[in-house]
């Protein structure tokens, strides 16, 4: 086996496609659609049960019950039902909902979780923003 087959061979024992050097641009091209093909499609609904993220509608459904967040609050939620059993830190939410590069002393954190709680707490779901003292926030109490 020529060498150049073996690298190929011993590549995609690692990874699921290979492009050797030097490539056509088509062909890197067909291989990229190729692959997002092949990749299944990202669901669009965030589903928790009780809570419902719809988010190309920009809805939040609570147990058939929209409920009404402004941009920010909607935003917080995203970051939060993201990953729901991680707990964000206060530096990682004002960087990705707020956009800020880094740290500023501020309260706008708290107070808007502290409406989605509310806000969610009215629809039925008591207790869905937890804050972990001195670190940050998570969706969801733990089970």
């Amino acid at each position: 086996m020529p060498a150049d087959a073996a690298t190929r061979l011993r590549a995609l024992e690692q990874c699921d496609d290979y492009l050797s050097r030097p490539f056509v641009y088509e062909e890197l091209v067909a291989r990229i659609r190729a692959l997002l093909r092949r990749r299944p499609p990202r669901s669009e609904i965030v589903d928790f049960g009780d809570l419902v993220i719809r988010p190309a509608a920009r809805r939040v459904v609570v147990r058939g019950t929209d409920v009404m967040l402004s941009a920010k609050e909607y935003a917080l939620l995203l970051k939060l039902a993201s990953d729901p059993d991680r707990v964000f830190t206060h530096g990682q939410l004002l960087r990705d909902v707020w956009g800020y590069r880094n740290y500023v002393a501020t309260r706008t954190l708290e107070s808007h979780a502290s409406r989605v709680r509310c806000k969610l707490a009215a629809a039925g779901l008591e207790g869905w923003v937890v804050n972990a003292w001195g670190v940050g926030y998570k969706l969801r109490p733990n089970d």
